[in-house]
């Protein structure tokens, strides 16, 4: 089984992505509402996904995006943005960057396709044809 780390804040929106990703998706998941306890988190278990808000108490999500980034053992840990602060999200992109950046209020079924996609490995979006 997959493991997800959720670091978002707000309790109603980690409890929506718990439900919605353990009742569609094979995986296991944490929440973590403190972005300095991120980094607790990811030391006891690596996750197969980050899904990491940008504003939460503690450290930021961008704040613990860079500490991921300049760490080479966290590089290979897909990351998916979910804020409502798109704007604020690097652009970086590949091992050492973000994989995707959803905004808030999100699609349940486009937020199921990117995490599975990113947890099989292929973080290049994918092409209607």
């Amino acid at each position: 089984m997959k493991y997800i780390l959720i670091a978002e804040d707000d309790a109603d929106v980690a409890e929506l992505l718990r439900e919605v990703l353990s009742e569609h998706l094979d995986v296991a998941t944490e929440n973590v509402a403190n972005g300095a306890l991120v980094m607790d988190s990811l030391v006891a278990r690596r996750p197969d996904l980050l899904i990491l808000d940008i504003e939460m108490p503690g450290l930021s999500g961008l704040d613990v995006f860079d500490l991921m980034r300049n760490d080479r053992h966290w590089q290979g840990v897909p990351i998916l943005f979910l804020t409502a602060l798109p704007e604020k999200a690097p652009t970086a992109n590949a091992p050492a960057g973000v994989h995707e950046i959803i905004a808030k209020p999100f699609d349940i079924n486009s937020l199921l396709a990117t995490v599975d996609r990113l947890m099989a490995g292929n973080r290049r979006p994918e092409i209607a044809a």
